[in-house]
């Protein structure tokens, strides 16, 4: 399958900023196109509750005096400062929290707390193995883009801003890799229908999800774990290498990828992008409380269609 060019989903925000407010919610298929309720399976949260706020971004902790967030959004240098606002999982009142940039891996970025800040005492766990992560794996995303906005042919344009964090579900469809070898879990927005029996909360990032956590259940020990790091998402455009067309689709035929025209006799869903975690655990397990045990050689990466980087980073 051919696929679109990709954008960071938050460098197009920063640039927009003066325009437009800041971009808050995954985009799904369910009316009114948000849903901003924590999510519970079978009374358990799976990964809201470790969200924190970056800016107009977000951010997740990860051990005890770290968090981490998508680097393009950072000060792009070991040192640069962020603040995390958290409230430790809702044990706490939300505070604060001052950090410096204390590592960076492709577009994955670790911050750690000021030595003058007291530590979070709730964290996400993190996923260790990339071997046990496959295709078909169940997750929940959370991030602070647009809100779903105007139809459009194939599905919906990025709407204006919200003022709340959103989630919506999906599956891990395969895992690309860019030039540098880093990886990325990819998640297509399959229009629901009783053949894939995907529900109406099929979720797909836009501007300002960047930073944002994907969850999946470890059935290995029982918990919600964070798979990965939101980065960017698929985007056409209407004519020939015209401009890129902002829209969340389900369905892009009939638009086009620089100068190719999409045309398949099925359905061709856009994909959101999130740098795989596990992948990532080396350069993690120093800032973790408690490394977990897993293997440190990389999956074999599954393709997804044509992964594109450099046309525009917006």
């Amino acid at each position: 399958m051919t696929t679109s060019c990709k954008i960071l989903i938050g460098i197009y925000l920063t640039l927009v900023a003066g325009s437009f407010q800041p971009a808050r919610a995954v985009i799904v298929f369910e009316d009114p196109g948000r849903l901003t309720t924590m999510p519970l399976v079978n009374g358990t949260k799976p990964g809201w509750q470790f969200i924190g706020t970056y800016g107009s971004f977000t951010g997740i902790p990860i051990g005890p005096r770290s968090w981490v967030t998508a680097e393009h959004i950072t000060g792009h240098s070991i040192g640069s400062a962020g603040v995390l606002n958290y409230d430790n999982a809702g044990n706490s009142a939300s505070a604060n929290y001052s950090s410096t940039l204390a590592a960076i891996s492709g577009d994955l970025a670790v911050m750690t707390l000021d030595s003058n800040q007291p530590s979070f005492t709730s964290w996400a766990p993190v996923w260790s193995d990339p071997n046990t992560l496959s295709k078909g794996t169940s997750v929940y995303i959370y991030g602070r883009g647009t809100e779903r906005g105007a139809a459009t042919t194939g599905g919906w344009l990025w709407g204006n801003g919200a003022s709340s964090l959103s989630y919506g579900t999906n599956q891990v469809d395969g895992f690309a890799a860019d030039p540098q070898n880093n990886t990325y879990v990819a998640m297509t927005f399959n229009q629901p229908n009783s053949t894939n029996q995907l529900p109406n909360t099929e979720g797909i990032l836009s501007s300002g999800d960047s930073g944002g956590g994907v969850f999946a259940f470890n059935p290995a020990d029982g918990k919600y774990e964070l798979i990965a790091v939101n980065y960017g998402v698929d985007v056409v455009s209407l004519t020939s290498n015209g401009p890129l067309y902002y829209a969340s689709l389900y369905d892009a035929n009939g638009y086009y990828d620089n100068n190719q025209q999409l045309s398949s006799p099925s359905a061709i869903p856009l994909s959101s992008y999130s740098t795989s975690l596990p992948n990532k655990y080396d350069v993690l397990a120093p800032y973790i409380a408690v490394p977990e045990p897993g293997t440190w050689v990389m999956a074999l990466i599954a393709s997804v269609g044509l992964f594109l980087f450099g046309k525009r980073a917006i």
